[in-house]
């Protein structure tokens, strides 16, 4: 628990609204707010979401008064505060990732577990799964009923998440505390990585099948029953509706959405959202023709 004046202090930040002798309890993102809980502004756009909460906000940027909301104001870069308050005041230790914990999961006789496998801390595996050798399930991760996750698999690494300070010329971490969450029914074929979220959950719902070679990026959500075959790259934060078919080496671009009952042609790039029961192609990819 930190009083919100003290962050100001040891940050050299600006206070403006009620409750500047409050606690912090937790950090959380935009689409999560808490009374207790801290986050950052991004741009004049992003103010329009906050409720509630204690929020960084950089001094270029033009606040209201609003209630149960504070803003410490930073004419630095507001991402890159928010970066070392997570890294200094909230982040776990590195322990709390490099411990294995698969022996508390062994004793499960309702999933399987194949040899070299990596499980950390506070790990859910659902009835029925399967896991194959030579996984990572890092910390916190998330995992539903009848899944198999084939070798080589990679869930709730951390993705790059990098900002450059310019203060000091060097690139800054931005950490990521968040999990991923795997509905019933997923496959995820070998060598494939999922990163867990900044703040939040990178979610895959249930029935979707995921190839071999696929980077499927932080705060990402993979709608039910969709299939991304093989070498694909899905970006930080991007959304693909339910149904959806995306062919190999296929890229989509960080927070874009895609469409629900879509496909998505082999060698794709996708730079610009694309909306529910098309085919799309091409680079960049563009609609074609109605899915019918």
């Amino acid at each position: 628990m930190l009083k919100v004046h003290k962050i100001a202090e040891l940050y050299n930040l600006k206070l403006y609204g009620d409750l500047t002798d409050a606690e912090i309890n937790n950090v959380n993102s935009l689409d999560n707010q808490k009374n207790d809980g801290l986050s950052w502004i991004k741009n004049q756009k992003s103010l329009e979401k906050v409720k509630k909460g204690f929020f960084i906000v950089g001094d270029n940027l033009s606040i209201t008064n609003k209630k149960n909301v504070v803003y410490l104001i930073t004419n630095q870069s507001a991402k890159i505060i928010f970066s070392k308050i997570i890294t200094e005041l909230f982040s776990p230790r590195i322990d709390f990732y490099l411990k294995n914990c698969i022996s508390e999961h062994l004793k499960n006789e309702n999933i399987k577990i194949s040899e070299n496998v990596f499980i950390g801390k506070n790990v859910s595996i659902g009835d029925g799964t399967i896991i194959y050798p030579n996984v990572v399930i890092e910390a916190n991760t998330v995992i539903g009923d009848n899944c198999i996750i084939k070798s080589h698999v990679s869930l709730g690494t951390e993705g790059l998440g990098l900002e450059l300070d310019k203060t000091i010329n060097q690139l800054v971490k931005f950490p990521q505390l968040g999990n991923v969450v795997l509905e019933n029914n997923i496959d995820i074929g070998p060598n494939s990585t999922v990163r867990r979220a900044t703040l939040d959950s990178t979610i895959i719902k249930s029935g979707s099948k995921i190839g071999s070679f696929v980077n499927i990026g932080h705060n990402s959500e993979i709608g039910k029953n969709c299939i991304l075959t093989c070498n694909i790259v899905t970006g930080g934060s991007s959304k693909i509706g339910n149904n959806t078919f995306i062919g190999v080496n296929s890229v989509i671009k960080n927070g874009l959405n895609i469409g629900s009952n879509s496909i998505i042609g082999m060698g794709s790039v996708v730079t610009k959202e694309l909306k529910s029961n098309i085919v799309a192609y091409g680079n960049p990819a563009k609609e074609i023709r109605k899915n019918t």
